[in-house]
């Protein structure tokens, strides 16, 4: 059952103010583990059968309730609902058997509803949508529930209160008189009407049963309980001890463990998050400093601060390998230390999607996309969360990714006006500006430049110069190394000639190092040389821990890399490979002294080096895009990391004392550049548009322009430009008139709305002109002709699609040969559609590449054998990177495709098993034979279940196999691993 973060604080509170307030009364409390069926009926006996002629009673319950008028206790079996549950039917029999004066029940929870209700969702309904509750009648017997018969009781995600008992608690504190509880059951009502108003719910307070005469309950005082359960933490101040944290209700078991974690304390600006942020007593705050500065642990204190009341945290991240990273670390940390649960959605078969919506975690771990995705999709998520660290939050301004952070925050924003506001902490790398970002948030801001890790930057040149700045500023040109030193190694000067002297330099001082290049190939390259002239010892250790089946040529070319003491990291390799590169690199002692890696690694990999090496300053392509200051300062603030690297330092390549001097002003002295919105011409209006207009139900016009001046971008441009909302009137009236003509929206009264089609358009990563492309291709096939795989080639043809990179050759006419393959596999129709709006016959021939290699990869053909079939020339490779990435964007655009399909096919498209099993065959790369496979509990890696499978393994099978069978096929570990598992 979905948990609550609410009803055990509902139930301590109103016991705590009873309690303080009326000492005499001997108020019982029942709370999680301790409110069993028994001890609830035993409470019950305790009171109503013992109250006498002059005794009030007062009962009060925060749960679930079940569809058939139940009430859910901590013990309460889902397979035997009837025998484990209070029926209402009982407490009514008992309040009628009861001889008290005056009982009053107080009932927040509901026996309807959905998602975000206190209410058991899969329960049996009932046939009488009245019953049992008009049977409480009498004088002096008074039911007060939350909400409705047919409505849903909410919880508040701030104060974590249901907004039933949030009510009665505040009315019953205000003043000091007694509170007649007609009144009461009056103000409570109009108060829980407004609330849930606000969440766009309707939850109106009932009262059952009726009293003569006036009843009061008494103004409530908080004292010792109270304040023993509900500290008020507002005022606390902290030191550098960690210890110091345990004001804020942090355990003592995670206390310790932080204190082993980080031996000196807190840092300068953590105990400024802590002490002038508060963001341990629930402010919203957006922290800006550089990498190193131990931004991260701002927000893992929030989120195990909101864990331990009860709440939910979630982090987001930029990218699928951060998730998995991140979920590791914490599992490790939170979970197996501490006991939190913590849970995962990056958009892979392993995701724990049902238990999170669910509220089956703790902390959980989303990429940006499948977060916004998951909270437009199911309207119960965000009310359960408490809390939302968004880690990288600098990726606002990104031209790829900004769009989704922007629509991400204008949601949680968009949520505080209707009674949701989870507390906001944006963690971001050093950027010029804010640019009144902590404005449009309505958060604190802290913002620092310092690290704790003192940083050198610099730049040498071809000489050997090494012009720098340290951290005071002083700037220094030093003779780093000998012009005898750099020497033409090839045919033509190159980077080489610098990387391997400079390398092997600082290698002989003690240091690790990290070089960046603007891509893989570069980066393998670099590796391989480096390994090659620098007579390091072989990494064997690591070399052992890689996986040995289904390797790629980059496989082949790390080990090669390691076995002269260097690795490069790239997403050409393995999720496998790249952790057990990650573990060797950041071990101090650790094999690997050299890691060449692509930019990604400077997003937040926890790679920390010596010295950083950054060697280009734009990345490859027909038109170079120089590297943003900000991108070059995240790179070289890799350098140095707090308690493993102490000092840092950053070299960047030039050419020529010129080129050193120009490259030293604009980088090293340069300031980031200010951070702004994608909203600002990059990414169409018509696909922010309907993007907001997926996250509301209906609204007028003018209201849909307020959904644009809400995003960051249009409060930037309304602050800018006085006139910007009347001249985007005419704007997005075309824009309606088009959505409308296209079957996207639809008149709701004098408001419009998104159809199940347009909802769907919406709520894709899709750009608006790319979902009326596939839209247009799939209505030119009947439902009978198509099928996942069909749909699948189909995606290759949208222009996100044919951003990938695809190696092609052959010159103008790229590679014939494709398409009539293409024809043979997916038939003659799909070959004609991947033609529509290609720019030229190489795009076509890469979309039938595309769709050809992700048919290879799904039938299980081996790495190698599909880089082999489909490199072009030795210049133009197909390589693993290549070949996840198509399998990753293509799942990723599905999703919106089957969604699109489905509507348009009125259900008569592809079936969601069919569609499940390609999803999985798409992530892991196998024939649907072997995806039983995947049930087995250790997770395994492409090579090992191919291999089973190609050995006639079955479940059955391997549930008898030994493990000398097992050892024949995987090595001996991974046998062992899975034989222990089927013996568990």
């Amino acid at each position: 059952m979905r948990e609550l973060t609410g009803a055990s604080r509902d139930a301590s509170a109103l016991w705590a103010l009873f309690s303080d307030t009326l000492p005499e009364a001997q108020a019982k409390l029942l709370t999680d583990e301790n409110a069993t069926l028994s001890a609830v009926r035993d409470l019950l006996t305790a009171t109503l059968d013992a109250a006498g002629p002059d005794d009030t009673v007062l009962f009060s319950f925060a749960g679930h309730g079940t569809h058939d008028h139940r009430l859910v206790t901590h013990d309460t079996d889902l397979n035997e609902l009837v025998d484990t549950t209070l029926p209402m039917d009982e407490l009514a029999r008992r309040f009628k058997a009861s001889r008290a004066k005056t009982v009053i029940c107080l009932l927040d929870c509901c026996f309807s509803g959905g998602a975000p209700a206190r209410v058991l969702e899969d329960s049996p309904s009932s046939r009488d949508a009245v019953a049992p509750f008009a049977e409480i009648s009498g004088n002096g017997r008074v039911l007060f529930t939350a909400c409705g018969i047919t409505e849903e009781a909410l919880e508040d995600s701030a104060s974590h209160h249901g907004l039933f008992t949030q009510a009665i608690l505040a009315l019953l504190q205000e003043g000091e008189a007694a509170h007649s509880i007609t009144q009461l059951i009056s103000d409570a009502t109009a108060r829980v009407r407004a609330d849930a108003a606000r969440m766009g719910y309707v939850q109106t307070p009932t009262m059952f049963g009726h009293i003569e005469g006036e009843i009061s309950l008494p103004g409530l005082k908080r004292g010792s309980n109270y304040e023993r359960l509900f500290p008020d933490t507002s005022k606390i101040q902290v030191s550098t001890n960690i210890q110091d944290i345990a004001a804020f209700g942090i355990s003592q078991p995670v206390l310790d463990s932080w204190a082993e974690r980080f031996k000196n304390g807190l840092n300068e600006l953590q105990l400024s998050a802590v002490n002038d942020g508060h963001v341990l007593t629930g402010e919203s705050l957006l922290v800006v400093a550089p990498t190193s500065a131990g931004k991260t642990f701002i927000g893992e204190m929030a989120a195990v601060r909101a864990a331990l009341r009860g709440s939910k945290a979630v982090f987001l991240l930029p990218y699928k390998a951060l998730v998995n990273e991140k979920y590791d670390e914490f599992s490790a940390f939170y979970g197996d230390k501490i006991g939190l649960r913590v849970a995962r959605c990056s958009g892979d078969y392993q995701d724990q999607t049902i238990s999170i919506l669910k509220g089956k975690f703790d902390i959980a771990i989303f990429t940006y996309e499948t977060f916004l995705g998951l909270a437009l999709r199911s309207k119960g998520l965000l009310p359960q969360v408490g809390l939302v660290v968004i880690d990288e939050a600098q990726f606002l301004a990104n031209p790829g990714r900004g769009i989704i952070v922007e629509l991400l925050l204008t949601h949680l924003l968009a949520a505080r006006n209707k009674g949701i506001h989870p507390q906001l902490i944006c963690l971001s790398a050093v950027i010029g500006g804010i640019n009144a970002l902590d404005q449009w948030l309505n958060c604190r801001l802290l913002s620092t430049t310092r690290r704790p890790v003192p940083l050198t930057e610099g730049v040498i040149d071809r000489q050997g110069l090494y012009q720098s700045r340290d951290e005071t500023g002083a700037v220094v040109t030093a003779q780093l190394l000998q012009p005898q030193q750099i020497v033409v190694r090839r045919n033509e000067p190159s980077s080489q000639d610098l990387i391997v002297p400079l390398v092997r330099h600082l290698v002989a001082q003690g240091e690790k190092v990290l070089v960046f290049r603007n891509n893989r190939g570069s980066a393998q390259g670099s590796a391989a040389y480096l390994a090659d002239e620098l007579g390091l010892p072989p990494a064997q250790a690591v070399i052992d821990e890689l996986p040995d089946l289904d390797q790629s040529s980059r496989s082949r070319e790390l080990r090669h890399c390691l076995q002269g003491g260097t690795a490069f990291h790239s997403s050409d390799l393995r999720r496998e490979e790249k952790a057990a590169v990650e573990r060797a690199f950041r071990d101090p002692a650790g094999p690997v002294r050299v890691l060449v890696a692509t930019s990604t690694v400077a997003a937040g990999v926890n790679t920390p080096a010596s010295t950083v090496i950054i060697v280009e300053t734009a990345f490859p392509g027909s038109q170079p895009q120089p590297y943003t200051i900000a991108e070059y300062k995240n790179m070289a603030g890799r350098a140095g990391r707090l308690g493993i690297v102490e000092t840092g330092k950053s070299i960047l390549l030039a050419d020529n004392s010129i080129s050193r001097d120009n490259l030293f002003r604009k980088y090293v002295l340069g300031t980031p550049e200010q951070i702004k919105s994608s909203f600002d011409g990059r990414t169409s209006i018509e696909t922010w548009l309907i993007r907001l207009l997926a996250q509301v139900q209906s609204v007028t016009k003018d209201e849909a322009i307020a959904l644009l001046a809400n995003t960051y971008g249009g409060y930037l441009a309304a602050r800018a430009d006085q006139n910007w909302r009347a001249r985007m009137t005419g704007q997005v009236e075309g824009l309606i008139a088009r959505m409308l003509q296209n079957g996207l929206l639809e008149p709701d009264g004098d408001k419009i709305r998104l159809t199940l089609l347009g909802r769907a358009c919406g709520q894709s990563p899709l750009r608006f002109e790319s979902t009326l492309q596939l839209i247009e291709s799939l209505r030119s096939f009947s439902p009978a002709e198509v099928t996942p795989l069909t749909i699948t080639a189909l995606v290759q043809s949208l222009p996100e699609a044919d951003e990938d990179y695809t190696p092609i050759g052959g010159g103008k006419r790229g590679e014939p040969a494709l398409q009539a393959r293409v024809a043979q596999v997916f038939g003659g129709k799909i070959a004609q559609a991947l033609q529509r709006r290609a720019n030229d016959t190489r795009a076509y021939h890469a979309r039938c590449k595309r769709a050809l290699v992700l048919a290879r990869w799904m039938e299980g053909v081996p790495t190698e054998q599909i880089e082999a079939e489909y490199s072009s020339n030795a210049f133009q490779r197909m390589a693993h990177g290549d070949i996840i990435g198509y399998a990753d964007s293509t799942r990723f655009y599905l999703q919106s495709a089957f969604s699109i399909a489905d509507i348009l096919y009125q259900g008569q498209g592809p079936s969601p098993e069919s569609i499940d099993t390609l999803f999985q065959q798409l992530e892991f790369g196998i024939p649907q034979p072997a995806l039983p496979l995947l049930a087995v509990g250790p997770e395994l890696n492409r090579g090992e279940y191919l291999a089973l499978h190609s050995a006639g393994f079955t479940l059955d099978r391997l549930k008898e196999a030994t493990v000398e069978v097992l050892s024949k096929i995987l090595r001996k570990v991974r046998a062992e691993a899975l034989f222990s598992w089927f013996r568990k």
